[in-house]
């Protein structure tokens, strides 16, 4: 009798377990085969055309969370794109070089605008030479990378890492030496002729001094910019304050002037 409970326990175990590798195999299965759905972001270019850019969160999540927060924002209607340098389009400046970036209240509707809570944000990078080692999308033609501040020169190498916030360019050309340094977060899938069309044919000014950047006399403007989610719902992005460099240089200056 013993003997006979001990084989139907031993059936029933098995039965678990095949029950239990099966889920798991089906799963495992279902998760390869079946097609992710990146978010499509989609600018309408004055004059100019539509592109249509493929979001990658696998490889860049907060980044891909705080340009969708931007779009829906409205942040980037009437942006422009600046200018060009060897590899890329410097896309989405504001008609105002000096302005700082957008506000937190720009993403977060708990904020008031201009409140003693409100203040221009960055946020982290989200790359392998910032110990962020999940992105390994490359700098390849048609993909999307976050500009961001260099503070390197004043040995403020995380603060540099760390200041992108709306900036970002789109390669004309592969640049493996990006690869690693800068946050890839999508990659264009329609209108890349657009783009072509104004890196080749708008005329440029003059390189600024001391930059490789060539602006377009005439910049095109970003009419309308919309995203497209497929119902997936994304997290506010996690953000901090803007590193305010002319501050740290007015700070190094007023002490320098101390000790004369």
């Amino acid at each position: 009798m013993k003997e006979k409970v001990k084989q139907i326990i031993g059936i029933i175990v098995l039965i678990v377990l095949i029950g239990v590798i099966g889920l798991v195999t089906y799963r495992a299965i279902k998760a390869r085969t079946e097609k992710v759905i990146h978010p499509v972001a989609t600018f309408e270019l004055q004059d100019y055309g539509t592109i249509k850019m493929e979001l990658y969160p696998e490889y860049a999540p907060n980044t891909v969370s705080n340009f969708i927060a931007l779009i829906n924002s409205g942040f980037y209607n009437h942006k422009i794109i600046y200018g060009k340098d060897d590899v890329c389009l410097y896309m989405a400046r504001d008609t105002d070089e000096e302005a700082k970036g957008p506000k937190i209240s720009t993403i977060d509707n708990t904020i008031e605008p201009d409140s003693e809570n409100d203040y221009v944000y960055e946020i982290k990078g989200e790359f392998v030479a910032n110990q962020f080692e999940a992105n390994t999308l490359r700098h390849e033609k048609g993909v999307l990378s976050l500009n961001r501040s260099d503070y390197s020169a004043y040995g403020l190498t995380e603060e540099g890492y760390n200041s992108g916030n709306y900036r970002f360019s789109i390669m004309m050309t592969d640049s493996s030496e990006l690869n690693g340094l800068y946050c890839a977060f999508g990659k264009v899938i329609e209108g890349l002729d657009v783009l072509e069309n104004i890196n080749q044919n708008i005329p440029v000014t003059a390189s600024e001094e001391e930059s490789t950047i060539q602006t377009f006399e005439n910049k095109p403007i970003i009419a309308n910019a919309t995203v497209e989610t497929y119902g997936v719902n994304y997290d506010k992005p996690e953000v901090h304050e803007a590193f305010d460099i002319q501050s740290y240089i007015n700070e190094l200056y007023s002490q320098y002037l101390s000790y004369e």
